[in-house]
């Protein structure tokens, strides 16, 4: 009977839930397999060792200036204390941390005075707060606390929340006056863009004015001596012609 078992158990896979299974494991010599299975029922199958506790508390060493570990608050060391590694930082708030009095929110007016670089400087800031404060609330869930939101402080969440929209808001107001600015830059470039046209069309009107005036004084002036010229021609021929008549003896 236990070998049809051990038979059917090789052949179907044991299904074992994901929280009673670990990750380790741990090699059997084949010497070992082939007699377990040659010996049949009267020989037991030799169990694997467990692994130790040290094994499953070990850590993986982290280095100390770690960028993550600015997602925890640093603990208040007292005088000549010298804390070293994780317990450098609070996971959690404590209820001391927690009565103190925290500051405001930044105000539109104070971010108005600041450059784009201290806006984004002060954004990632912000940000990297609310993350603490999310990283506070989901250690706290993960320990088993039912109320979370007295764990983290909501207040603070609250002022970076509303200093993210001011700065939000404010850089949108920089951007809709760099729209206006631009905008009335274009309308004052049309214009004297077209100021600059109508300027050249009427310098350019006078000077054709101009040209057409001269050429009809000069048209004028060759018709009048035209005419002086025809009206000399006349006289000299009438001259001609009476001393022609004069000069001619009577029949």
């Amino acid at each position: 009977m236990f070998t049809i078992v051990r038979a059917v158990a090789s052949r179907v896979p044991l299904v074992i839930p994901r929280q009673a299974t670990r990750s380790f494991a741990e090699v059997v010599g084949a010497s070992t397999a082939s007699s377990s299975h040659s010996s049949g029922a009267s020989t037991p199958e030799p169990k694997l060792a467990r692994k130790s506790s040290s094994t499953l508390e070990a850590k993986i060493p982290v280095r100390e200036d770690h960028g993550l570990y600015s997602f925890f608050r640093p603990k208040e060391t007292k005088d000549g204390e010298v804390l070293v590694g994780d317990a450098k930082y609070d996971v959690v708030e404590s209820p001391e941390s927690m009565q103190k009095q925290t500051g405001r929110s930044w105000k539109a007016s104070e971010l108005r005075l600041k450059s784009f670089r201290d806006l984004h400087t002060l954004w990632y800031i912000l940000l990297r707060e609310r993350n603490l404060l999310a990283t506070q609330k989901e250690e706290a869930r993960r320990m088993g606390v039912t109320s979370t939101e007295m764990q983290v402080s909501a207040r603070r969440v609250y002022h970076c929340r509303k200093s993210m929209a001011r700065i939000k808001a404010v850089i949108n107001e920089r951007r809709l006056a760099y729209e206006g600015a631009v905008k009335i830059a274009e309308a004052q470039r049309d214009e004297a863009f077209n100021t600059e046209v109508q300027n050249y069309m009427q310098r350019v009107s006078q000077e054709e004015r101009k040209y057409i005036q001269r050429r009809r004084e000069r048209k004028e002036r060759m018709l009048e001596k035209r005419r002086q010229a025809d009206a000399i021609n006349s006289t000299t021929q009438l001259s001609a012609a009476d001393a022609i008549q004069t000069s001619s003896p009577a029949p």
